[in-house]
């Protein structure tokens, strides 16, 4: 699927009911719900104040109070029964009797007949079953099935028995992490009811961004084409990991202090998740393999590779390659030739172990 500015397409175009922003982590996938949510319900604000990030944080808040706009999060265990309608266990007269108790979209659908609009966000869609989740509804979310179109549908719901329309003015966002799982792989109900709006890196909003030397636009971009080639490029490293570094009262010092934290804590947990903890392939990521050993963020472990050696010396079948032992270089970030070193050839020394 063609990549959308997702900014253009708020500017320029007419919101679909039904959306999902995809892409890897970090991309502003979650933080542009945010955006196409008070487009919907409130363009005139979203207009005047687009470049205000404190307003809109503070116009949406005040629509999630009045729930005119709902944030959920799919999960493995998440069901048809929180979803839309099902019985719930309550105490009455010193027993359990089981109640029929509205979920969340169905209570976003009761809403919506008495509101202009409103809005279901659905974090993380692709972590749920859909097929189980949404049931028989799913033919009802589609822009020509809604209460009111010309092919409207209704279905009557298992527990209420009551008859059911998805109303017109109900839209849905979702947001889908390809790292979790790939679009090829992605619900065939979804892609022909949703419009897909893809969310790539944009290292261009991290082009004048310098910590102690460090060029981070180019340092990520260096790291996302060695992921595309060793892995694909849905598992990319988005653009929001560094974007707490542009903060202005931040000094020099402040800031390689969090580039270390982002490092520590968020992009190297990540590359070993993506690469199953395959060392030599972080290495190549990270430009480990042109650095001083100092430098390196995973580096050769002599000693282990010493010790395999003498463990499996009379086995026949093991190779050179599988006596190679890596470890986590903890003070490669207290460096700034460390991640400089990831997109620029600084070279390593004749004596460094590679």
């Amino acid at each position: 699927m063609p990549s959308v500015n997702v900014t253009d397409r708020i500017q320029t175009s007419k919101q679909p009911l039904n959306q999902i922003l995809y892409g890897p982590p970090g991309t502003g996938k979650t933080y542009h719900t945010v955006n196409k949510a008070l487009e919907i319900i409130d363009p005139g604000f979203y207009k005047e104040n687009r470049e205000d990030r404190e307003s809109l944080n503070n116009r949406f808040r005040s629509l999630i109070e009045k729930e005119t706009v709902k944030f959920i999060t799919f999960h493995q265990s998440f069901s048809y029964e929180d979803f839309v309608e099902g019985l719930k266990p309550t105490i009455e007269n010193g027993g359990i009797i089981y109640v029929i108790e509205n979920g969340v979209f169905k209570s976003m659908c009761e809403l919506a007949n008495s509101n202009s609009r409103v809005v279901l966000i659905i974090d993380e869609i692709n972590r749920g079953n859909i097929s189980s989740i949404f049931g028989e509804l799913i033919t009802l979310i589609e822009e020509s099935k809604r209460a009111g179109a010309e092919e409207a549908l209704s279905v009557t719901l298992p527990y209420s028995k009551e008859p059911f329309r998805v109303p017109k003015n109900l839209y849905l966002i979702g947001t889908m992490n390809t790292a979790d799982r790939s679009l090829a792989l992605m619900d065939t109900a979804l892609r022909r009811r949703f419009d897909f709006i893809e969310m790539m890196p944009e290292t261009e909003k991290l082009k004048k961004l310098n910590v102690k030397g460090i060029e981070i636009s180019e340092m990520l971009s260096k790291m996302n084409k060695r992921i595309e080639v060793l892995y694909d490029r849905e598992h990319s490293v988005g653009h929001a990991f560094f974007m707490p570094l542009q903060k202005e009262e931040l000094d020099k010092e402040k800031k390689f202090e969090l580039l270390n934290k982002i490092f520590k804590n968020k992009i190297m947990p990540l590359l070993e998740e993506y690469f199953f903890e395959d060392w030599e392939k972080i290495r190549q990521v990270l430009g480990d393999n042109k650095k001083q050993y100092e430098h390196q963020f995973i580096r050769p472990n002599e000693e282990g590779e010493e010790e395999a050696r003498l463990m499996f010396k009379n086995d026949d079948y093991y190779s050179a390659d599988q006596y190679k032992s890596y470890e986590r270089n903890k003070d490669a970030i207290k460096y700034p030739e460390s991640f400089i070193g990831i997109y620029e050839d600084i070279g390593a020394s004749e004596n460094d172990s590679q």
